[in-house]
């Protein structure tokens, strides 16, 4: 499959199929982000209370396992929503995409390259990150967060795990600094 992407040929449609084909593409779209967030609920839903029970069990120390147990579901459930985050993604910059062919056609106009004209600010005032690209880098983070606390909690060879602090510590800063490098809106 090319890596090349191919824009949907409207050149032989008619005005009303044009608006028929803009105005689908758009409501698949608005769907996509619609399910985007409905899905990470889901996963939110599961993650915390994985985080409730391994910090109860963490505390409890009745039994030794479980909470690596807890830890594992707990990664097992971050990586899936850090993968339906990246696939949500996909198909809102698919449609987004199907969009941008046929607006100019229906609309005489591109909705999607217009870049809007802000005052600035400073740090607190709006910036042009991707909603999205945060909500992937904070999964990604929790992943890493239930591998430290599965690493902590492995009964055989790390009892006493002394530096998760300092690896955590170090996961939050290169988290921030990827924040606010990699997770701008391009365009």
């Amino acid at each position: 499959m090319s890596a090349e992407r191919t824009k949907l040929d409207v050149s032989k449609a008619s005005e009303e199929q044009k608006k028929e084909i803009l105005r689908y593409a758009a409501e698949a779209r608005r769907f996509e982000i619609e399910r985007f967030w409905h899905r990470s609920l889901f996963f939110w839903g599961f993650i915390s209370v994985a985080f409730v029970a391994y910090a109860q069990l963490s505390n409890n120390r009745s039994s030794v396992d479980l909470p690596f147990v807890i830890a594992c579901f707990g990664i097992v459930c971050s990586v899936a929503w850090t993968l339906q985050n990246r696939g949500s993604k996909y198909w809102q910059e698919a449609w987004e995409q199907k969009v941008e062919s046929v607006e100019d056609a229906v609309l005489g106009a591109s909705l999607f390259h217009n870049h809007e004209p802000l005052q600035p600010k400073g740090f607190w005032g709006a910036g042009k990150f991707s909603v999205t690209k945060l909500a992937i880098a904070l999964s990604d983070f929790t992943v890493l967060v239930w591998i430290t606390l599965a690493v902590k909690s492995f009964p055989i060879c790390c009892p006493s795990f002394e530096h998760v602090e300092c690896i955590v510590a170090a996961a939050v800063t290169a988290l921030f600094v990827g924040l606010l490098f990699f997770c701008r809106q391009s365009g």
